[in-house]
């Protein structure tokens, strides 16, 4: 868990307002998805509850109606006069005529209903994916941190997400080959396209081996790139990196 004792905890004598910037930078990339996801979900709910009552309430009304008419036919046989049976037979196309009305009215409501919660579900579908990237990008401990934007545009463009059915459990998985969102990235990242989002001429893929030449532009210790975030990432899991990336940017 990302917390103000944990950052202290690495960067010893950090200042509180570089603590700060830190929270931050997490709270908007991921905690904020998660908000935007849980208000997407409510929302959808609420329509999915507004078109169940929608068709119970037509469901009441239909029946209302066929009662009517089997009242009114009653009244058309037992009737002997012309004038009666000629009465109920206009009370019969009168309901008639408001029931669809009623009928029109309900599909057409139903149909926005309908609209709203596809595109729900479209945004769910959208923020999902983004909270599950970004939770998958945190564990790439040399993924350059000016690329990760770029970076999810790339991976999005190269894998389709969805809920699948998998022994009677919705997963969401990609089209192609039915992983997860991480197993994807992490597949993606190994291939010749996905490393050139790494720190540059990192050993291994990003273990910082011994002799390395750091000659990446996004050094997150320089000034014009200073990320701390990504600081803390690289001081933890991989510290001779850092190091190397520290001497980079003149930092003892």
């Amino acid at each position: 868990m990302l917390d103000k004792d944990f950052i202290a905890g690495v960067f010893e004598g950090a200042t509180e307002e570089q603590i700060g910037k830190v929270l931050k930078e997490f709270e908007t990339d991921v905690t904020g998805l998660k908000v935007n996801r849980d208000q997407i979900l409510s929302e959808s709910k609420s329509h999915k509850e507004k078109l169940d009552k929608l068709n119970s309430d037509y469901s009441a009304k239909e029946a209302e109606y066929k009662k009517q008419l089997e009242e009114l036919d009653k009244q058309i046989k037992s009737s002997g006069k012309d004038d009666l049976k000629n009465y109920y037979e206009a009370e019969i196309k009168k309901a008639q005529g408001v029931y669809q009305a009623q009928l029109e009215e309900a599909r057409k409501t139903a149909s926005t209903y309908e609209a709203e919660k596809n595109q729900l579900y479209d945004e769910y579908v959208k923020v999902l994916r983004n909270v599950e990237f970004e939770k998958a990008a945190e564990k790439i401990s040399n993924l350059n941190p000016t690329m990760k934007a770029c970076l999810r545009d790339v991976f999005f463009a190269r894998n389709q997400f969805d809920f699948t059915e998998v022994d009677k459990v919705k997963k969401f998985l990609n089209k192609e080959g039915y992983k997860d969102v991480n197993d994807s990235l992490m597949s993606f990242i190994g291939t010749d396209e996905g490393k050139s989002f790494l720190l540059a001429n990192v050993n291994g893929g990003g273990a910082s081996g011994s002799g390395s030449k750091i000659t990446s532009t996004n050094n997150p210790y320089k000034k014009e790139t200073f990320n701390l975030t990504e600081q803390m990432r690289l001081e933890k899991e991989k510290p001779e990196l850092a190091a190397q990336l520290k001497a980079q940017a003149g930092v003892k």
